[in-house]
């Protein structure tokens, strides 16, 4: 992908965060929930052991543990296509209901969740969108308009999270 974005920290939180609750939804090792401070200390520390290795100080045990890391980060998940399609061939045919609709994936969200989004559906349809990549990968055209669709539902949904929105200082 030619993007050049920024990444909003707290965004790349709350898409840690819902692939936690779908692969905990899909009964799929979701691993240990990380708060905003643990994840966040967890991706700092990725992201020095990245540059240890790209400064060739590392070895394949540094290799190692940024993948640990990544893998339990849900790194990538939503945008790395490959890591997509390794998760969903893993499925059973079986049909779950947060896969099925933007309403069935809300369902993730709590009540106070859903009723901060701009519409009903949203955080659905973004998050079902990712899902189509992995198919599209042999059309470049339509995986370009795919991630500039992805793009634009970034931008209308908001950060949703209720730990984002925990009335700091209160008591």
């Amino acid at each position: 992908m030619s993007h050049n974005r920024v990444v909003d920290p707290f965004r790349e939180y709350q898409d840690y965060a819902m692939a936690h609750r779908l692969r905990e939804a899909l009964d799929f090792y979701p691993g240990k929930l990380y708060s905003l401070s643990e994840y966040a200390t967890l991706r700092l520390r990725r992201s020095e052991l990245i540059r240890k290795l790209v400064g060739r100080q590392g070895d394949p045990a540094l290799l190692s543990r940024i993948e640990q890391i990544s893998d339990d980060l849900n790194y990538g998940f939503w945008s790395n296509p490959g890591l997509l399609k390794a998760f969903l061939r893993r499925l059973s045919p079986v049909q779950y209901p947060v896969l099925c609709s933007p309403e069935g994936f809300e369902t993730l969200l709590s009540g106070t969740e859903r009723l901060r989004l701009k519409k009903p559906g949203l955080a659905g349809r973004y998050y079902l969108g990712w899902l189509r990549l992995p198919e599209l990968l042999d059309e470049p055209l339509k995986f370009e308009q795919a991630m500039l669709e992805q793009e634009h539902l970034a931008e209308e949904l908001g950060l949703f999270l209720d730990e984002f929105h925990k009335v700091a200082g209160s008591g």
